[in-house]
């Protein structure tokens, strides 16, 4: 899961490759002309995870462990995007697959708000269907159904086994054994595969650099909803709701507008707390 890099701060960029001395190399070799030609956003969620690589490399604060973990991170998301867009492409029939003519209805309330036990207990209708974590983040092409009980096996073995590498420290496998994943999770797993995340711009060495204040004041990310709707659609062609989609992150307040742009018949849980009690 972790990468064995030797980071240096030197980058050049040449025809879309970013060519440094450590082995964190992003690129676009992989995502086919169709899906490029089709999928124009792609140079723009491109763009994002550069930006972010080359802060998380300039960045003196960060130790050798920290910067190989997000290194691997960006890596990891960005492979995975590729690979959907490249699968869309490919299977461009469920594109045009409509998706549930209800929703998605949408928990969107602030954290600390009670999001997630409102999220979990939605989910317990059966004519609903909310992203699984393995949908999201384990092997996630081709898509499998909730009811393939193989496939979700195999894709928590291979988690499983991720977490019980000898790569990770003792201190990663301590919190991952006490901070178990819920069989649903937060679409957030699928806009940070756009480069859609708040933590990365955190790590910016320099509030003046151009780019990383390009991340910083582009808050509505119109390119992480056109990712996040062609995974939504993908899902949808291999298990379908009787009747909703059901989604939650807190994320999608900061960009409603471009979010109803793509889910017309969204409806919206906005929870509340007063935190002054």
């Amino acid at each position: 899961m972790l990468n064995s890099m030797s980071m240096t701060s030197s980058d050049q960029t040449n025809n879309d490759h970013s060519t440094t001395s450590n082995d964190t190399i992003l690129h676009e070799d992989d995502l086919t002309e169709q899906a490029k030609n089709h999928f124009t956003y792609h140079s723009d969620i491109f763009r994002t995870f550069e930006s972010y690589r080359q802060s998380i490399l300039r960045n003196k604060h960060i130790t050798s462990v920290g910067r190989n973990f997000f290194l691997s991170e960006l890596q990891n998301l960005h492979t995975s995007c590729k690979r959907v867009l490249n699968y869309a492409i490919e299977h461009n029939k469920f594109v045009d697959q409509n998706l549930p003519t209800i929703g998605p209805l949408v928990v969107c309330g602030l954290a600390r708000t009670g999001t997630t036990l409102l999220y979990n207990l939605l989910a317990c209708d059966q004519q609903c269907r909310a992203p699984l974590f393995t949908d999201m983040c384990i092997d996630i092409v081709p898509p499998i159904a909730r009811s393939d009980s193989t496939g979700q096996k195999r894709r928590m073995d291979i988690f499983n086994s991720q977490m019980n590498s000898d790569q990770l420290s003792d201190l990663l496998i301590r919190i991952a054994a006490s901070h178990a994943h819920f069989p649903i999770e937060e679409d957030s797993y699928i806009t940070r595969q756009a480069g859609y995340f708040s933590m990365f711009p955190l790590l910016s060495h320099n509030e003046d650099d151009d780019t990383e204040n390009w991340i910083r004041n582009q808050i509505s990310k119109d390119y992480a909803y056109d990712y996040h709707e062609i995974f939504l659609r993908m899902l949808n062609s291999v298990d379908m709701p009787k009747s909703h989609w059901l989604l939650k992150s807190p994320f999608h307040i900061f960009c409603l507008d471009k979010f109803l742009q793509h889910y017309r018949n969204a409806l919206l849980i906005m929870t509340h707390r007063n935190l002054l009690r």
